[in-house]
């Protein structure tokens, strides 16, 4: 009798499929199964069996895994338990679970960082990237990013920012109205920690009404109660706007003019003064007449070029 012959077939009251390739041996001068190790009927090995098919469709899985594949060991009424091996492989992650947690965060960085719209998890091509990087990965819709992970991930960003504020000596403030390419006007106001070179947005609100000083004013007390800044001694950096320099002043503010946009407007006035309007149409006139005699030589050049 070979060795194949020697194994029995799995008693009638196993239903699961995953016996097709396993059975058991008797008992040495008996007619009992022992049944503390199963036989693969494909290459003979033993089997620790504990009353489930956990390790012997791990066994298949891992040693017959064109078999797995094949059978797809569907579990019949008698094991309603059990999970195929199919399903063991490639079942989905909880939306819970660690990795499904930080698969989400870095979608969400992503989005924040790179400025993607939040109908980026709806693309067929991110879904497809996704699903071939982490098969098991649902990626969520687009309701669930707004309503849920998104807040939660400003929340945890708010707490971190607050807490560096919290233990900053001196905050500037920056503060700059603009508008965006929808003509929709909008105010931006930053913080910086001024010895630990540290800068954070802190909000970048939509400005319905007129960009007045009054209105400026009030939404720069705003963030700074929102941001439990109001012990701190703070300045604020603007432009050279009549608003902003009003606004500041109504928030109690001490203000400080951009040296950026203080240059600019010199360097606007500067090229008005008409001596200097006549020195730079002089140059113009000379660069002009320097670049008819270049392209005059160059034509020559090209005329004495023997054919």
């Amino acid at each position: 009798m070979t060795e194949e012959e020697r194994i029995q077939p799995a008693p009638a009251a196993f239903k699961a499929d995953v016996w097709t390739y396993f059975g058991f041996r008797t008992k040495e001068g008996g007619k009992d199964y022992d049944k503390s190790y199963a036989v693969c009927k494909i290459c003979t090995a033993r089997v620790k069996y504990s009353g489930n098919t956990t390790n012997l469709r791990t066994h298949v899985s891992r040693h017959h895994s064109d078999v797995a594949s094949n059978a797809n060991f569907k579990t019949k009424r008698g094991d309603p338990a059990q999970r195929t091996i199919e399903e063991v492989n490639f079942s989905k992650l909880p939306a819970t679970s660690t990795r499904a947690t930080k698969i989400t965060q870095s979608v969400l960085v992503f989005i924040c960082k790179d400025m993607r719209p939040l109908s980026v998890v709806e693309n067929k091509g991110f879904r497809n990237m996704i699903k071939t990087m982490e098969p098991r990965y649902t990626v969520p819709f687009r309701q669930h990013i707004t309503d849920i992970a998104l807040p939660k991930l400003y929340q945890e960003v708010k707490a971190t920012v607050l807490d560096s504020l919290s233990s900053a000596e001196t905050v500037a403030l920056t503060c700059d109205a603009w508008t965006s390419r929808a003509t929709e006007s909008y105010v931006t106001v930053t913080a910086a920690d001024q010895w630990n070179l540290q800068s954070h947005v802190l909000q970048t609100r939509a400005m319905h009404d007129s960009h007045t000083d009054e209105h400026i004013a009030v939404l720069l007390t705003d963030a700074v109660a929102g941001w439990g800044l109001k012990t701190k001694d703070l300045v604020v950096v603007t432009n050279n706007a009549p608003n902003m320099t009003l606004a500041a002043r109504l928030a109690g503010m001490t203000r400080i003019q951009c040296f950026a946009h203080s240059l600019n407007l010199t360097s606007q006035k500067a090229l008005k003064i008409q001596s200097v309007v006549r020195l730079l149409g002089r140059i113009r006139r000379v660069t002009a007449f320097f670049l008819a005699q270049h392209h005059s030589q160059q034509s020559v050049e090209v005329e004495t070029v023997p054919p």
